[in-house]
């Protein structure tokens, strides 16, 4: 398998450094491109794949009775859209977490009717107006398996009756002794989630490893990489491929 790819230009920003991009594949094309195109060298060694959970769809009437569907990720949207066939009711507000994942739903033909403030997640939405009123609403949240509770719990607590709908699971890759290695010759690491930075973590932990830059999307995968040792941690603007990318330059030519 070739998991590194290389720019061969000069006298750009990231010339000369090696980035190690930590997303599932399909989630990392534009971002590897932007990067390559600036000099880098990407070693691409995916910390989570994406596995469609094999269960029984809730009715029809399930879904078309609910008051608002939040989808917390692209993800969320693309495996929802594979499971569930029909139109959804006019009357349902559909939300999205962050701008990701309302381009996503707008990709997949799903109108989008709130969308969560950067930076995307679960504190900012439930910051908005519409998310405060919400007593007696029916709101189905659609995301991966042992995802985040707080989102439900909040909503909980201001009265709405919260039903999850779960339609993926996220799984540690296996990878050979030498994709590990090329991992490790990294001098900066992208990783946008908790659950990515537990399975690097899991597969490399040596101490040189946690004195390289290491770039993340959010304050919340910061605490939980400071708790693990990583002593160089950067959080970018949003969690956008192009935030993502400025970070990494604005850090490497520093």
């Amino acid at each position: 398998m070739k998991f590194w790819l290389k720019y061969m230009g000069t006298n750009f920003p990231l010339a000369g450094a090696t980035v190690l991009v930590t997303r599932p594949k399909e989630q990392a094309i534009a971002l590897t491109e932007m990067l390559l195109e600036k000099g880098a060298e990407i070693v691409l060694v995916p910390m989570i794949e994406i596995v469609p959970v094999i269960s029984e769809t809730p009715d029809e009437k399930v879904i078309l009775d609910q008051d608002m569907i939040i989808f917390v990720s692209r993800n969320a949207v693309t495996h929802f859209k594979k499971r569930v066939m029909h139109k959804l009711s006019s009357g349902t507000k559909l939300v999205a977490i962050g701008s990701a994942t309302a381009r996503c739903m707008e990709e997949k033909g799903l109108r989008v009717d709130i969308t969560g403030a950067a930076p995307a997640g679960s504190e900012s939405l439930l910051e908005l107006p519409e998310m405060l009123a919400v007593a007696g609403l029916k709101i189905m949240i659609v995301r991966g398996e042992t995802g985040r509770e707080l989102l439900a719990d909040t909503l909980k607590m201001r009265g709405a009756e919260i039903q999850y709908l779960e339609v993926y699971k996220r799984c540690l890759p296996s990878y050979e002794a030498e994709e590990i290695t090329r991992a490790q010759t990294a001098d900066i690491i992208i990783v946008t989630s908790v659950t990515g930075l537990e399975n690097l973590y899991e597969l490399i932990s040596d101490n040189i490893f946690k004195h390289k830059l290491l770039i993340v999307v959010s304050e919340r995968i910061k605490k939980v990489a400071i708790n693990l040792g990583f002593q160089h941690i950067a959080v970018t603007n949003d969690v956008s491929d192009t935030a993502i990318f400025d970070c990494v330059v604005e850090n490497r030519t520093r």
